[in-house]
């Protein structure tokens, strides 16, 4: 009976197993970037420097308001001192006590207030074109990744074809030498072109092995867990509807200057550097602030019992005061003149990478447009020679088997057939990519689903 028991429960432990890896949901690429972007380290520190520029910009509005400031000071005096209400020196004990809160607000100072929150305020447009430079980076990257896993894939594919070829040829050509149609030549020609197809197979697999490895580590995913991949991309379906479009660079460019988040950092840079100079001249200008203020105080002889009370004092010493100060910078041992200069140089360099930057996004525009019309065209003469190739492939062994044509046509064409697929493999899934990084330029969002595990 516990037999049984234990044979029933082995069965239900296999039938959940089963079903648990039947019911895994294979990632799209976007589910995937989705992941890489949540998980990125990068990423991660790039939000925590967009917040610290946000809080950077409150301080610089906090700039503006009054600071306020309080103390009080308690003091014993032993010996020789000077007695507060006489102004004479005695010689007995005394207790102290005073308070005091100021108000102060500076009234000008070269215009560097509204300067400072004009600089944070790029500061934070900057951190924020930083952050999704590195979700766009990062998204990028794992498409790309993912892409070369999924043709890895495809390859293992048309390797496992390739030889389930072979080993029917193989079988055929044996079965032809026993009725004496083919030679022992054929045969052994035959089982090294299927020893080699099983090598690539093989080679294949190692490689969609590494790619998904590479993978899982721009994702930052546990590279011991499971990770299954939508491969409906490969389906030849999905390019019959696809045609050329006439869509040129200089449309896409226009729309890239103004959404691109790295030319975005860069102009953001240049702002925060164009603020930078105008700051510096604050230290050449003058300096206004006002201030105001009460103070109070309360003493006592230690061993006179004879004062007024605490209160009383404290009403009676009551003092009120403002004021304005100006402070005129005269010699700074050049320093001001110096940080004055630097600050036009940092400005003229931030204005020169903006213009790099902006030259290699154009170049990188036309040539992602270029590409993707580029490697469509190359989609659709491949897909010809694939179907050509397949078909000169087919008459090739047919002939093979009646013996009209030798073993190494039959290997040539299957290796020609072989790399015509998997030249249009290539040419389709980089199709693929490119379309979406001109829809990127485009200011289309990278991740056109957000699904996250």
């Amino acid at each position: 009976m516990k037999r049984y028991r234990k044979i029933t429960v082995l069965l239900f432990l296999a039938v959940g197993c089963g079903l648990a890896a039947t019911a895994q949901e294979a990632w799209d690429v976007d589910r995937c970037m989705s992941y890489a972007v949540k998980h990125n380290r990068t990423v991660k520190q790039r939000r925590l420097e967009a917040d610290n520029y946000r809080l950077d910009r409150l301080k610089a509005i906090g700039s503006f308001l009054p600071g306020i400031s309080a103390s009080a000071g308690v003091q014993y005096n032993f010996g020789r001192s000077v007695d507060p209400e006489t102004n004479i020196y005695n010689n007995v004990s005394t207790f102290n006590n005073s308070y005091a809160a100021e108000a102060s607000m500076t009234l000008f100072r070269g215009g560097s207030l509204v300067n400072e929150v004009r600089r944070s305020k790029a500061a934070l447009l900057l951190g924020k074109a930083a952050l999704q430079e590195a979700q766009d980076n990062t998204a990028l990257e794992t498409f790309q990744a993912y892409i070369d896993a999924l043709y890895y894939y495809g390859t293992i594919r048309l390797a496992e074809k390739k030889l389930a070829e072979s080993d029917s040829l193989l079988y055929k050509t044996r079965r032809q030498e026993e009725l004496g149609l083919k030679g022992r030549a054929d045969v052994a020609q035959m089982e090294a072109q299927q020893a080699t197809d099983a090598y690539n197979l093989t080679h294949q697999r190692n490689l969609y092995e590494t790619a998904m490895l590479t993978l899982k580590q721009k994702m930052n995913y546990p590279a011991g867990d499971s990770l299954l991949l939508n491969t409906d991309i490969l389906d030849i379906q999905t390019f019959e509807s696809i045609r050329l479009t006439d869509e040129h660079p200089q449309d896409v460019l226009r729309i890239a200057l103004s959404v691109n988040p790295t030319l975005r950092q860069s102009e953001m840079n240049k702002q925060v550097a164009r603020m930078n100079r105008k700051i510096a001249w604050a230290n050449v200008l003058p300096t206004i602030s006002f201030y105001g203020g009460i103070s109070s105080s309360y003493y006592k002889e230690l061993h006179n019992h004879d004062y007024p009370d605490f209160k009383t004092q404290l009403d009676n010493n009551l003092g009120e005061y403002f004021g304005v100060t100006m402070s005129i910078p005269i010699f700074n041992r050049m320093s001001g003149s110096i940080s004055l200069r630097q600050a036009r140089n940092n400005y003229r360099i931030a204005c020169e990478q903006y213009e790099a930057q902006k030259e290699e996004l154009q170049k990188l525009v036309q040539q992602a447009v270029q590409d993707r019309e580029g490697y469509l065209r190359e989609s659709i003469q491949m897909e010809k020679k694939a179907a050509s190739d397949s078909l000169a492939y087919h008459v090739t062994r047919r002939k093979y088997e009646e013996g009209l044509m030798t073993s190494l046509d039959v290997q040539n064409n299957a290796a020609t057939w072989l790399e015509s697929e998997t030249l249009l493999l290539q040419s389709r899934l980089t199709y693929v990519m490119k379309c979406r990084l001109v829809d990127y330029y485009k200011g289309e969002n990278i991740i056109k689903v957000k699904t996250e595990n």
